[in-house]
């Protein structure tokens, strides 16, 4: 009821790849909007996908939202600096009590993404 779940989420070309860190719990969802080639994505279908990955992740009664990382590998999604800002608002909205944005090179272990969350 208290406890608050930190969440990875990876963004794909075509879908969400989320985690509890920490965790076994994970879920997948498909989410065509996220193409980027034909310029900024459809935010409002991005706002369902991410809704639904995270009742998914964390569902149930919390009096915390679940706090999250949103990684856009640079081999798979290159958002612009608008779409991280809106990507970031978008996830906030959907049931993320603050979200941050990586472009890391490489996926994210739990013992480093435990340290993130740790420090900040």
């Amino acid at each position: 009821m208290f406890r608050k779940r930190n969440l990875y989420i990876q963004v794909f070309p075509d879908h969400f790849m989320g985690r509890v860190v920490g965790e076994d719990r994970r879920a997948r969802r498909d989410c065509h909007a996220l193409d980027n080639s034909r310029g900024d994505p459809d935010f409002s279908r991005i706002r369902e996908a991410l809704t639904h990955l995270v009742n998914e992740l964390a569902p149930g009664f919390s009096l915390r939202k679940p706090t999250a990382l949103m990684h856009f590998i640079p081999e798979h999604y290159q958002p612009t600096q608008h779409q991280l800002e809106m990507f970031k608002r978008t996830a906030e909205r959907s049931g993320i009590s603050f979200c941050w944005m990586s472009k890391w090179e490489t996926a994210n272990t739990d013992k480093e993404l435990s340290n993130v969350f740790r420090a900040l």
